[in-house]
């Protein structure tokens, strides 16, 4: 079981010791195996396949639009557009906001159970090197591969349907919140898992926020300032180029980010405490 975890000595901060080697550790585990080119093809295929569906196949919701949603759009081709987008960044967030969770579930979870997390801490490894290993080596492969690549293929999508290039900085503003969304439920996985011993009450808590949190967020109104229910419909409207509310947009992106650091300096605080 832990033949690929030996340890090298490495000259690091006291504070830090045995973040290199752990970090390599968790890199491995994404580009050293099969699990980097399934994801990239699993989330590219889903959601590219779905615009492009939208974008290219026969439309209802473009036939059946109003002569003032269409003028809004700056004609049919816009309104196609906007479609397309909506998949994008409506179903888009949310979806990877699910495959985040479940990617990210048994990051500290699975290496408790096995006793994994018990080894490792054994050794001349700090428990911050150990939480922040997790943070940065899983952090850029779903951004890149769930998020990333994804975004590329429907900007390229985009361009071939409107017959240039789709204007770049509303696209890359409306990417820019989906990574915040996508990093807020990261972080509560991780931190999540630092608090619980079992699967269960990780997927319940961040599940039913992803999935839950706009039916919440219809009962309370306020909940949609502090929390990122609101950020599918931001993204949406900014890459669309549409007027954006401020007063609700800006506090949920800021409560997002904040949110995110919370839950990184919760993790640390409560793995220092767990006992092995």
């Amino acid at each position: 079981m832990f033949a690929n975890l030996e340890l090298q000595k490495a000259e690091e901060w006291d504070g830090l010791r045995g973040f290199s080697n752990l970090l390599r550790k968790e890199t491995r585990s994404w580009w050293g195996t099969r699990h980097w080119w399934i994801n990239a093809l699993l989330w590219t295929v889903l959601l590219g396949g779905l615009t492009a569906i939208m974008l290219f196949a026969p439309n209802e919701e473009v036939l059946e639009a109003s002569a003032d949603e269409i003028a809004q759009a700056g004609g049919i081709t816009g309104y196609t557009l906007w479609i397309g987008l909506n998949v994008f960044f409506q179903f888009g967030v949310s979806v990877v906001g699910v495959g985040t969770i479940i990617l990210s579930q048994d990051l500290i979870i699975g290496e408790r159970q096995d006793g994994v997390a018990a080894w490792l801490l054994s050794r001349p490894v700090t428990r911050s090197a150990y939480i922040l290993a997790k943070l940065t080596a899983h952090a850029w492969p779903i951004l890149i591969l769930l998020v990333g690549l994804p975004g590329l293929v429907v900007y390229g999508l985009l361009s071939l349907r409107l017959g240039a290039l789709f204007p770049l900085l509303p696209f890359l503003s409306g990417m820019g919140i989906m990574v915040a969304h996508t990093m807020f439920y990261f972080t509560l996985t991780l931190m999540l898992g630092t608090f619980f011993n079992s699967r269960g009450p990780i997927l319940g808590i961040a599940l039913g926020s992803v999935l839950g949190g706009g039916l919440l967020s219809g009962l309370i109104p306020a909940l949609l300032y502090v929390t990122p229910w609101k950020l599918a419909d931001v993204a949406w409207a900014t890459a669309t180029g549409q007027a954006v509310p401020t007063e609700m947009a800006l506090p949920a992106l800021v409560a997002t980010v904040l949110w995110s650091i919370v839950f990184v300096c919760a993790a640390l605080v409560k793995f220092e405490r767990v006992e092995y």
